[in-house]
């Protein structure tokens, strides 16, 4: 671990515990680690309770860029991103497997010695508050680090997905059409696994709606592997940022144009792919 971050633990384990009087201590109730979702886009779609949690954390946990929009809310209050150590740098990413998996070994070594200090103000009755954007149940590597505590000290507070989000900017229910199931997935678990195209014509049998997050640098052999088990003309959205009042843009085409049609687009990471059609409708089916 490093000298930096052992001693930034420091002084917010001492500066949580100051102020303890003198003498034996009375017994306190064990404080709870919240995993609290924030939704897609600001305080605009975090729930009121997302925010009471906030309100009543003894630390904050959560990424700079996270924190921005809800520094009225975190005013006063001590915060630590703790993914600057614990999680892998961009480079790092890129480093052949073998690598890779070395230094991800490390990082479970940091990761299990951050829990045991975040055990240590759990037991003197505080409260703790992992704050994530979206839905914390949804790609969150959040839970990485939840691995370390036993279910009984956490409580998961949930938050609008970016899904939701996305279908809210089309207009359209993700189940309408006759959608026979709803799939989310990523690249990581679609494309990058060898039996993809068998996966992909195995779904084509069904009528479905298929949302792809963090896929758009895959959009083009997405779509080339989709047409060959569905029609071309199926229709395709992307939207960027969903939920963000500022920068929310909706794309719509179709399964044989979607890929062109975003290819000047300069956000390679902030988007969700849908994929059925839902997207044209009708929104709703009455049941036989």
């Amino acid at each position: 671990m490093t000298r930096w971050y052992t001693h930034v633990m420091l002084l917010l384990i001492c500066g949580l515990t100051a102020g303890a009087p003198p003498g034996p201590a009375a017994p306190v109730a064990a404080g709870k680690f919240y995993l609290v979702g924030l939704g897609p886009a600001g305080p605009e779609h975090a729930t009121l309770k997302a925010l009471e949690t906030i309100r009543q954390a003894d630390l904050i946990l959560c990424h700079p860029e996270l924190a921005e929009p809800f520094r009225t809310y975190l005013q006063g209050k001590k915060i630590l991103d703790p993914w600057k150590d614990l999680w892998l740098k961009p480079q790092e990413r890129r480093l052949p497997v073998e690598k890779r998996r070395g230094l991800w070994a490390a990082k479970k070594n940091q990761r299990d010695e951050f829990v045991k200090q975040m055990q240590g103000l759990l037991s003197q009755g505080k409260n703790i508050a992992l704050l994530t954007g979206g839905d914390p149940t949804i790609y969150s590597r959040a839970f990485w680090l939840l691995e370390g505590f036993p279910d009984s000290q956490v409580e998961v507070i949930p938050g609008l997905g970016a899904m939701g989000a996305a279908l809210a900017a089309l207009k359209r229910a993700g189940t309408g059409a006759g959608a026979r199931f709803l799939l989310q997935t990523a690249p990581s678990s679609f494309f990058g696994r060898e039996d993809h195209d068998e996966l992909a014509r195995k779904l084509a049998k069904y009528s479905a709606t298929l949302v792809f997050y963090m896929g758009l640098k895959d959009i083009g052999a997405l779509t080339n592997t989709l047409k060959k088990y569905h029609p071309a003309d199926l229709p395709a959205a992307v939207v960027y940022y969903a939920g963000d009042a500022r920068k929310e843009k909706v794309v719509q085409g179709t399964l044989d144009t979607i890929a062109a049609q975003v290819a000047s687009e300069p956000e390679k990471w902030r988007g969700l792919i849908i994929v059925g059609q839902c997207l044209q409708g009708p929104a709703f089916d009455i049941p036989e």
